[in-house]
């Protein structure tokens, strides 16, 4: 469901302050706004949960352990908008305390059911598309249809790779995202490893000739694979760099930080998960930092606009009721890399690929 509230602000509130930063750690940054906003109409305007009746509620049995995926994809204006950036597992258990962070790499390749008779292999970031796509994938089983087919369709596939059911989802808009991190002041990063990117793509030019004919260009496809033709148009990239340590990151720079892929030093799926983790983190620090509720109405406001999600104000209550001070909770990132379980491949079109 499309996910949008409106704030009744009438006062300050530390209680509200608190649901935000807990929130923010259960849900990895993108179900805060959802809470956030959900919260600041409940309590600003005074009416808390005493006259509220949900039926909908984390069951106890899971509070040991439950799932939320969390997809970033580039949306509207960007090349394969529908694609997965970000595909990021937290595992939360409110009993213990703990949240795990589990970086899947975009380029899984998974077995996904695309016809109610036939599965065929594909990469894991595709998931979400796919499912989305009915125009093009008409006979997918009825779960894999619709509003809500890329939703499922990512959920099992991303449950296969981890081994674990996924039971919420939230997805997140980067574009809205870069917006409602310069709504916030931006936010200190952690950067892993000193690195350049030379061939980071330029919005809009991602199809420039960069001078040449339309016969060159034909000739430059079958003389180089794709993952080589980036050399052959330079016009279309531009040269990024970050240098090891805490940085501070506005919108546009925490966004290049994360989809970074071409760097010699740090680039590929691996290195890309460990700073979208980093992002996360440093985000997650910024809002708990918060100590006025006025300082988030305008993050809450513009992050409301690009998220979607499965949870819903029964599964807040419980949160809020069950999970107690989000400082208390530790927070393990978990990288799924060619150390642990995966090896690296090649499809038989040709793509890079791990399994």
């Amino acid at each position: 469901m499309r996910v949008k509230y409106y704030i009744y602000m009438a006062k300050k509130s530390k209680k509200v302050i608190g649901v935000i930063g807990l929130l923010l750690l259960f849900f990895v940054v993108a179900v805060v706004t959802y809470f956030a906003l959900t919260f600041s109409k409940i309590f600003i305007s005074g009416n808390g949960f005493a006259n509220k009746n949900y039926t909908n509620s984390i069951p106890e049995e899971k509070l040991g352990s439950y799932n939320i995926l969390l997809l970033g994809y580039g949306g509207a204006g960007h090349d394969g908008g529908t694609l997965s950036d970000t595909i990021i597992v937290a595992n939360i258990n409110a009993i213990d305390k703990k949240v795990n962070l589990i970086s899947v790499p975009r380029d899984t390749w998974v077995s996904l059911p695309i016809r109610s008779d036939r599965s065929e292999n594909y990469k894991i970031n595709a998931a979400f598309a796919i499912g989305s796509d009915d125009n093009n994938y008409g006979f997918k089983q009825p779960q894999y249809q619709g509003e809500n087919g890329g939703i499922e369709m990512a959920k099992y596939a991303v449950g296969e790779v981890v081994g674990m059911p996924i039971d919420y989802i939230v997805l997140v808009d980067f574009g809205g995202f870069k917006e409602a991190i310069d709504l916030l002041g931006g936010v200190n990063v952690e950067v892993p490893v000193t690195f350049d990117d030379y061939f980071y793509p330029i919005k809009g030019r991602e199809d420039d000739s960069c001078g040449k004919s339309g016969a060159e260009i034909a000739e430059l496809h079958t003389k180089y694979s794709d993952t080589e033709l980036h050399h052959q148009f330079e016009c279309r990239y531009e040269l990024i760099h970050f240098d090891k340590g805490v940085v501070l990151m506005d919108g546009e720079t925490a966004l290049k930080f994360v989809r970074s892929r071409a760097s010699v030093q740090h680039g590929g799926d691996f290195a890309r998960s460990q700073r979208q983790q980093a992002l996360i983190l440093g985000i997650k620090d910024k809002v708990l930092s918060i100590t006025e509720i006025n300082n988030t109405i305008p993050f809450i406001n513009k992050f409301a606009d690009v998220i979607r999600t499965d949870v819903d104000e029964g599964i807040i209550q419980s949160i809020i009721q069950t999970h107690g001070n989000p400082k208390e909770f530790t927070v393990k990132t978990i990288n799924l890399t060619e150390e642990n379980v995966f090896n690296a491949s090649v499809s038989l079109n040709g793509q890079s690929i791990l399994i």
